[in-house]
């Protein structure tokens, strides 16, 4: 197992950077859904001791993203669709809350939304840079910041909180779509709406585009799971 991670130091503990390091491999399918993993591994692949890794654990299995097998170790959680289905649907009203909150603010002659739609602009940018080199990780960062700068606009702290965390349950899917369907291209489209609505002042538009757009993973999965069952936890009847 190689996580290829770069371990971001700064002021973090190393129980933090063992954390972000090893979400980070969950999340984008490095270490992959149901496959076992272990303390020694992981504590000789990211050179420390078991005990950040220990409490990174902790903190993963909490998140549900890693399971704790008595006598038996520990494995990556398989993806439950119905938790990706509930996460998605909170997400999706907190972030048209959201966007309802940035069109009433939003005045296109103040410096902080001219900011806001330059730093958008150059995201769009990016996205497409990031299409036409087939980089899905950085896609998937530049997409999530693209909808981390709309929240940010509401000044809203805890609810930018919530709904990154939210994510996590959700990346792993996205991982599977953006590389196996390659709909980069219908992304940034939507994005691209979604930014001209916000401009022109349309909140009716803009709301109609941001859920089409949160919707679109309810159909993904569907083709996604096809493609790797096993990746998938067996829905309880």
């Amino acid at each position: 197992m190689n996580l290829d991670v770069v371990l971001n130091e700064g002021k973090k503990t190393l129980s933090e950077q063992a954390y972000e390091a090893i979400r980070e491999a969950i999340l984008t399918l490095r270490l992959k859904p149901g496959q076992d993993i272990y303390e020694s591994e992981l504590a000789n692949m990211l050179d420390m001791s078991r005990t950040p890794i220990r409490e990174a654990v902790r903190l993963l299995a909490m998140e549900d993203l890693i399971e704790i097998l008595p006598q038996r170790g520990m494995k990556v959680t398989l993806i439950s669709e119905s938790k990706v289905e509930e996460t998605r649907f909170v997400r999706e009203m907190l972030e048209i809350g959201a966007l309802r909150k940035v069109m009433e603010q939003w005045a296109a002659d103040k410096a902080e939304y001219q900011g806001l739609q330059r730093e958008l602009h150059w995201n769009l940018e990016a996205q497409r840079q990031a299409q036409a080199k087939e980089d899905f990780v950085a896609f998937l960062r530049l997409d999530e910041a693209f909808h981390r700068q709309l929240l940010q606009a509401t000044g809203n702290m805890t609810l930018i909180s919530m709904v990154t965390k939210m994510r996590f349950h959700l990346n792993r899917v996205r991982t599977l779509t953006l590389n196996e369907l390659k709909n980069t291209e219908e992304l940034i489209r939507e994005h691209g709406q979604l930014l001209t609505a916000i401009q022109d002042g349309d909140t009716a538009a803009a709301i109609h585009i941001l859920t089409r757009h949160l919707r679109r993973l309810s159909v993904d999965i569907d083709a996604v799971k096809r493609q790797y069952p096993s990746y998938f936890a067996v829905k309880k009847s």
